[in-house]
């Protein structure tokens, strides 16, 4: 695969691993012949408060061990989710600081930016969202994975799907 076009970003999600994204931007990366550059943001885990409230002297796992242990982690649920990444034009990274900021940062030249769906919905712009607070600061078109077939009744208002009638 040529490197002629400029990248398509792919946020993952460490919990989920965004998988439905990660698959549509490789398939997008492959028509456009363009790599994929997946990001995963990482703050570390924080230390247990000490007596009076204070940070411990020492940290009980060494930052940089639980670095690579998470990118490791990471870059293997996706190996098995979708297989090779180097073959299916993938690049994987995980970069420390916070979601949107890592986003907004690997976006910058991009072609896009692909994220996952965002779990409590659009209509939710709780800060906790990535999407809503990332579609707006944006250097690039952002595309927003609709919700999974899975998940679609989590999103839904109550009462479901109605019929569409055909018309006459």
């Amino acid at each position: 695969m040529t490197d002629f076009a400029s990248p398509i970003v792919v946020g993952i999600s460490r919990r989920t691993g965004s998988l439905d994204a990660l698959r549509w931007a490789a398939a997008e990366g492959q028509l456009r012949k363009a790599r994929v550059k997946a990001v995963t943001a990482w703050r570390g885990p924080r230390p247990p408060a000490a007596s009076g409230g204070r940070p411990p002297a020492v940290s009980a796992v060494p930052s940089e061990e639980a670095f690579t242990l998470e990118e490791q982690r990471i870059r293997e649920l996706l190996t098995e989710a979708v297989g090779d990444l180097e073959s299916l034009g993938i690049d994987y990274s995980l970069r420390r600081g916070s979601a949107s900021a890592v986003l907004l940062a690997a976006a910058v030249g991009a072609q896009l930016l692909v994220l996952d769906s965002p779990k409590a919905g659009m209509s939710t712009l709780a800060k906790s969202l990535i999407a809503p607070q990332v579609i707006f600061q944006s250097p690039c078109p952002v595309v927003v994975m609709p919700p999974s077939v899975d998940s679609a009744a989590d999103v839904l208002p109550t009462g479901g799907l109605t019929a569409v009638p055909e018309p006459s």
